[in-house]
């Protein structure tokens, strides 16, 4: 139910007046779009940046060496000043386009200086040296996109330069997944206190929890379909993988309820009976091939959304969440 909706069901209710209602709008129309202008001035920025690097592609053979590198610090220096012009007048979004445009112009100057003195290297060298470079500009932005973009380009470099044996381990030994889900987990949690310590300044520090946080996940769905449904308790470790996914979703739980998330409560007690649900469909086997598997599977999944319902509003009257 979206906003005004919610409202006008209070309004006949007589939880709020309709002036209250008129106020609560205002508000939100002209608060409730800091999502929607970053978003819009990163892809500007992505645009104006590609756009640049066409029109320098297409008269690349009619510049000199020294036009070059002039046009490349004047656009560096251009989109710096416009950073702190933005910074002075209070416009945050339109800082964030300035800082991304930098952060852009930094691969577009190793990108020169490599083909000027004819340096050669691998794509992890090229990620790690823009990430380093750039890394000022990102911790400047408090873009959740930008950092995402430096965050995603720095791992490239990294993933690329981990030992192909550590994967190995990773995937194919029994605990790997065990370890990769507390491994990023821990870096998750650590990356969050951070966060909290500096008083949430860099949001780069957030970004970097959240990813993190999205491959504990992602190992975690990993084990759950390798070794922690019942048609793979076929040894000890399956049983152990059952009881570690368990574990770990009761920790996610408690750190929501710790940090006062009611939205990550939520979507993790979601995620949790749709485990238990998958854990209770592999039951049926051949089963599931039948109309009669596919009712069960819908009844359970009815069932499921009961209980996470009823969970929800239960949790709500215990007011843990304030």
């Amino acid at each position: 139910m979206g906003l005004k909706n919610k409202l006008n069901v209070w309004v006949e209710n007589r939880l709020i007046s309709k002036e209250e209602q008129d106020k609560i709008m205002a508000f939100e129309r002209e608060h409730n779009n800091g999502f929607l202008a970053k978003t819009a001035l990163v892809v500007a920025g992505l645009f104006i940046g590609l756009g640049i690097c066409l029109v320098v592609a297409a008269n690349w053979d009619k510049m000199g060496t020294f036009f070059k590198f002039a046009l490349d610090f004047a656009a560096f220096g251009g989109f710096a000043y416009g950073a702190y012009y933005a910074y002075n007048k209070q416009k945050p979004h339109l800082k964030d386009m300035f800082l991304f445009l930098n952060f852009l112009m930094v691969a577009a100057t190793i990108g020169l200086t490599a083909q000027t003195f004819q340096l050669s290297g691998s794509w992890q060298s090229f990620a790690l040296s823009w990430a380093g470079l750039s890394l000022p500009y990102v911790l400047l932005s408090s873009s959740f996109s930008v950092g995402t973009f430096w965050a995603f380009v720095f791992a490239s470099g990294i993933v690329c330069e981990i030992p192909a044996e550590f994967w190995e381990y990773i995937f194919e030994k029994e605990y790997g997944l065990m370890w990769m889900v507390l491994m990023a987990g821990a870096l998750s949690y650590g990356f969050d206190m951070l966060y909290d310590l500096i008083k949430k300044r860099v949001l780069l520090v957030k970004v970097c929890s959240k990813i993190m946080l999205f491959f504990a996940y992602y190992a975690l769905v990993c084990l759950v379909f390798m070794y922690g449904l019942p048609h793979h308790y076929d040894s000890r470790f399956s049983a152990m993988a059952v009881v570690f996914v368990v574990a770990f979703a009761a920790a996610r739980l408690f750190w929501a309820y710790k940090k006062q998330d009611m939205i990550s409560f939520k979507h993790n007690v979601l995620m949790f009976e749709g485990y238990v649900f998958l854990f209770f469909a592999s039951l049926f086997n051949d089963l599931l091939e039948s109309g009669f598997g596919f009712i069960l599977c819908g009844l359970f999944i009815l069932l499921m959304f009961y209980v996470f319902k009823k969970t929800a509003k239960k949790i709500q009257k215990w007011e843990i969440f304030k």
